[in-house]
């Protein structure tokens, strides 16, 4: 009977560690999405440079994507671009596990013009001023904004210059791509501005 007793609660006692360790599993599974799913304020790089040896090699990642880096009117943007590159799609994301086109879009206002736009290609759309001259008006820094799903504006990028564009891609996560490439030139719908606080004063 003792034997019996003594085997019962060696098994209750394993049953119990199983128990334990299931439950820390999946306490940490939940701190681990909670971490990735931050708030619009604390975007994080994908990448980090250092400042004192990168210069040539981001001059020379834009050279390969026709950008002059010498003619950028802000270069905050440009290396944060950079760090972000190749970073992968994710719809509703916002960090460097995964972003989608709204959130970097917002992302990069945040964090080099200290504006808040929005989570959606919508509420960005009404944040701008659109320009109405269109491509031929166009500046760094502007907002591009397409029409992919059923009409509907639901994707954004950011213009840097000669034609190319900052988006987060669903097939390529952040890239850089061109306003003439046949896919976005069928697609574009308008350029938006974002009103500056110099322009607001």
């Amino acid at each position: 009977m003792n034997n019996r007793i003594l085997a019962s609660t060696i098994a209750l006692k394993a049953e119990a560690c199983k128990l334990v360790t299931c439950l820390a599993l999946v306490c940490m599974f939940a701190f681990n999405l909670k971490a990735q799913d931050s708030s619009l304020v604390n975007y994080e790089p994908a990448v980090s440079i250092a400042s004192d040896a990168d210069s040539a090699r981001i001059d020379s990642f834009y050279k390969s994507k026709s950008i002059d880096l010498s003619q950028a009117e802000n270069i905050k943007l440009y290396n944060e671009i950079f760090r972000w590159y190749r970073t992968c799609y994710r719809y509703g994301g916002n960090t460097d596990h995964g972003i989608d086109c709204s959130h970097f879009v917002n992302m990069l206002y945040e964090k080099i013009y200290g504006k808040t736009l929005g989570p959606s290609a919508g509420a960005i759309l009404a944040q701008c001023k659109i320009v109405k001259k269109g491509l031929s008006g166009v500046k760094e820094g502007d907002v591009v904004f397409f029409k992919i799903k059923k009409g509907q504006v639901s994707h954004v990028g950011i213009y840097l210059q000669n034609n190319k564009f900052a988006h987060a891609s669903t097939h390529s996560g952040v890239i850089i791509s061109d306003m003439d490439e046949p896919y976005y030139k069928k697609r574009f719908y308008k350029i938006g501005r974002v009103q500056q606080k110099q322009e607001e004063e």
